[in-house]
């Protein structure tokens, strides 16, 4: 079976820039290994700053098609290779965005997001078959304007690598000087206002005025990721500001984004991952990564959040700064992490969330 991927992000090998992308590598490296019969074929917009899989099929040829103005002359050069991938599949897969040109092949199409109104459009576009969302939450969320049988649910995964790295805290080191005297709390978000910036820095004030060993980690705008890079700048350099009103300089540290094979350390380093969006959270990666290394979180419990990590032992819910502090106070090791670990291992494992897809589409090639 031949399977056309419709990406509009460049599909780098490791600056990932957000849970799509991370989510979608491995699963496709996992659905490979497991049916020989199954061969993808990304198609994706340009992009020259990082390298691109070696041992997945992409051409990263398009033209970025959400630019603000595009030629006559360059839509049809990338439709006319659309249409060349499109004649050669036998099912294409489009992951939050709708395939631009018409096509009678079985189109699956991935929904990750709620957040944003290109990928609510995406609901509304005819050019799809079935659907398949991360979480009960979403399914609820659109099911008033789907069919539903037409709608699946998949959720993400855990990635192996997070379940069996070396402990080496040295590879931090390209990224912030790393002190073991620390108590490190996470903050591995893109700067959106929506993700909470602000209020980490406020919960970061009311712990160091009992513990200075306390340290917030910012992460910078992910290069990789082309989009509202202006915004992203300006939104960074307003949180570098109010840091800096705070008087808190010497315990806010701002690194460049980790890259992603780094990540199991980065979290295995919290003392607690703050998630502080109040955007409808369709599923919640963070969530996976942090819990899976053995580091709690702390979440407002929006959207799917409490749906895919249950509250109590490793996942807290608050309302206040006060909530964060008080939980944050009592230590990690007070926290029932094992309990988590081993529900979201067990859930969220990839042999399995990759046999769902392959089963699904199987399933949408027959019946069309």
């Amino acid at each position: 079976m031949k399977i056309l991927i419709y990406l509009y992000y460049p599909f780098y090998e490791k600056h990932l820039a957000g849970g799509v992308q991370v989510w979608l590598k491995n699963l496709i490296r996992n659905m490979q290994s497991k049916n020989k019969n199954i061969k993808f074929q990304i198609v994706c917009p340009t992009g020259t700053m990082y390298e691109y899989p070696k041992d997945i099929s992409v051409d990263h040829s398009l033209v970025d098609m959400e630019q603000d103005f595009l030629t006559p002359k360059i839509i049809y050069e990338n439709f006319s290779k659309l249409k060349k991938y499109e004649e050669n599949a036998d099912l294409i897969w489009m992951i939050d965005r709708t395939f631009p040109i018409n096509s009678k092949k079985p189109k699956l199409l991935s929904l990750n997001t709620l957040c944003y109104e290109r990928e609510l459009m995406s609901i509304f576009q005819s050019n799809w078959d079935k659907m398949v969302v991360l979480t009960d939450f979403v399914k609820r969320q659109v099911e008033d304007y789907v069919n539903k049988f037409e709608l699946y649910e998949i959720p993400c995964y855990v990635d192996p690598i997070f379940l069996n790295f070396e402990k080496n805290t040295k590879v931090l080191d390209k990224y912030f000087k790393y002190n073991p005297k620390y108590k490190y709390i996470l903050f591995p978000h893109r700067p959106d206002p929506a993700k909470g910036h602000i209020t980490a820095i406020d919960i970061l004030k009311e712990l160091i005025k009992n513990d200075s060993s306390y340290r917030l980690l910012i992460p910078l705008p992910p290069l990789a990721k082309q989009i509202n890079v202006d915004r992203e700048n300006e939104s960074i350099l307003q949180i570098k500001k109010y840091v800096s009103s705070q008087k808190l300089e010497d315990y806010v540290i701002f690194h460049k984004w980790i890259d992603y094979e780094d990540l199991p350390i980065y979290y295995y380093i919290g003392e607690y991952t703050l998630f502080l969006s109040k955007l409808p959270e369709t599923f919640g990666l963070t969530l996976l990564n942090s819990i899976s290394v053995g580091t709690p979180v702390i979440s407002y419990g929006v959207g799917a959040l409490n749906e895919v990590v249950p509250t109590g032992n490793a996942h807290f819910n608050i309302n206040t700064i006060e909530d964060a502090v008080k939980i944050i106070s009592k230590g990690k090791n007070k926290c029932n992490i094992k309990g988590d670990k081993n529900y979201v291992c067990e859930k969220y494992n990839l042999n399995n969330i990759s046999q769902s897809y392959i089963e699904l589409f199987e399933k949408l090639k027959e019946e069309k």
